[in-house]
């Protein structure tokens, strides 16, 4: 148990020292909050928003016509050669309404067509149109530099956010946040009666 929130505590405490290294241009009220911890959801969002808006300029000078956070659609449609939108949402772990709403969008934009699919006429499946495979060869080509790009962040804050992300969700479903204040208050409960 004490481990688990060690874990949580360090993986915040990374991603807030990450941040925070250098000031940021903008601050907010919870920003300079002595309990700033406890806003690290709020810092992460703005994070995520920064690097999506950030994203659309990279995807805008790579040439490409659809929204950074269709990537992984047509990353997984393109890997794929065709797939259906439920398993597209399940292999990207999104609910499957939002996977639906950027597929209408690739369709509008005929990067994506609808097949039936042979064995099953009722099931449809995903595939590039010939526009789409154009464009997923060259987001393959603007990922890889992206990869790269972040690499060199993540060197430069030292801090690799991919991966404190990935522990800091597996440590928080192994063990919930309300979980880790429970054993916070007995911690302290334990402390002050031995006092």
């Amino acid at each position: 148990m004490r481990l688990s929130i060690d874990i949580i505590f360090y993986t915040v405490d990374c991603t807030i020292n990450c941040i925070y290294r250098s000031p940021m241009t903008s601050n907010t009220y919870t920003d300079t909050h002595p309990l700033r911890g406890a806003f690290v959801a709020n810092l992460l969002s703005r994070l995520a928003d920064v690097i999506v808006e950030q994203g659309e300029q990279l995807l805008l000078d790579a040439g490409l016509e659809f929204p950074s956070r269709s990537v992984s659609s047509v990353l997984i449609i393109g890997e794929r050669g065709k797939i259906s939108a439920a398993d597209i949402a399940k292999s990207l772990n999104q609910p499957h309404q939002l996977v639906t709403q950027r597929i209408e969008l690739l369709l509008e934009m005929k990067i994506v067509k609808r097949i039936a699919d042979p064995k099953d006429g009722r099931r449809k499946t995903l595939t590039l149109t010939a526009k789409g495979k154009k464009q997923f060869k060259q987001l393959r080509t603007c990922l890889a530099m992206a990869d790269r790009a972040f690499s060199a962040l993540f060197d430069e804050i030292g801090c690799d956010l991919t991966l404190v992300a990935e522990r800091a969700i597996d440590a928080l479903a192994d063990n919930s946040i309300l979980n880790r204040v429970e054993a916070v208050e007995t911690q302290n409960l334990a402390h002050s009666k031995s006092n």
